[in-house]
């Protein structure tokens, strides 16, 4: 069986061309994950929750084909643009999917007025409660800080595919390339312990990336419109990943 796909993050592009030998990580509603022989993680799915850098885009009906053929710990290879499993073969004479990295052309001023609608006070029953948070963001600025222990705290704390610390990182990651303010000590030491089994692969994906200015779509569409609709659209993400990664994004640009 032939299938297509729609369209290619630049990310998962370089790792089918430089990989070869794939192996399903997990399978899920909206697609799955697969790993290359160093642990690379690449998405294939629909875009219900974005598209990403590292993603393969899937039409819903093929990505149901997919679903009905493939198991975890299946094996698929990539040569010729074209990726095999025993049961089919999926072309990419495809699209290139955008990364949106024009921070400078954000509105934050929009960005912090709909911030203002928007309601964060069931963190303060949590592991994150505001205090905590902007304790981490007000270090962040500091070159004479040694962050290690504190980002050993966030990174992997919280459940699911990617945990509430992870997404709230990501969210001030973000904020940080909006607004640069982050002293690049510390991402090195974050970019330092993520290579460290502290959490989910998936999560390190989102983490990786995120550290060289790379967003899902759900994330990058703050910077061309900031509205609430946009905000709305992020927090449905996954069960809270959305609203994690806003929360994230909310208090590292009203840190003052």
């Amino acid at each position: 069986m032939i299938l297509q796909a729609s369209a290619v993050g630049p990310i998962a592009l370089e790792l089918l061309n430089e990989g070869n030998t794939f192996t399903v990580h997990s399978i899920f509603e909206k697609g799955l994950n697969m790993v290359d022989r160093n642990g690379e993680l690449i998405f294939a799915g629909t875009d219900e929750n974005g598209t990403f850098p590292f993603g393969i885009l899937l039409d819903r009906q093929t990505k149901q084909k997919i679903k009905s053929y493939i198991r975890v710990g299946d094996t698929l290879t990539f040569h010729n643009n074209r990726l095999f499993h025993n049961c089919f073969e999926m072309v990419f004479n495809v699209k290139i999917l955008p990364l949106y990295m024009d921070f400078d052309h954000a509105n934050i001023n929009r960005l912090k007025e709909n911030f203002k609608y928007m309601s964060f006070t069931s963190y303060e029953s949590t592991d994150f409660e505001r205090a905590r948070v902007l304790a981490l963001i007000n270090r962040l600025h500091d070159p004479t800080q040694n962050l290690e222990k504190t980002f050993r705290y966030f990174i992997g704390r919280g459940q699911g595919l990617t945990p509430t610390g992870d997404d709230i990182l990501v969210g001030i990651l973000y904020g940080h390339f909006l607004n640069n303010y982050i002293e690049q000590k510390h991402l090195e030491t974050l970019k330092s312990l993520i290579k460290e089994p502290l959490t989910t692969i998936v999560s390190k994906r989102f983490l990786t990336c995120a550290l060289d200015g790379v967003f899902s779509s759900k994330i990058t569409v703050l910077q061309h419109d900031p509205s609430l609709e946009s905000m709305k659209s992020l927090i449905e993400v996954g069960s809270s990943s959305g609203m994690d990664t806003l929360y994230g994004i909310y208090m590292s640009l009203m840190k003052e």
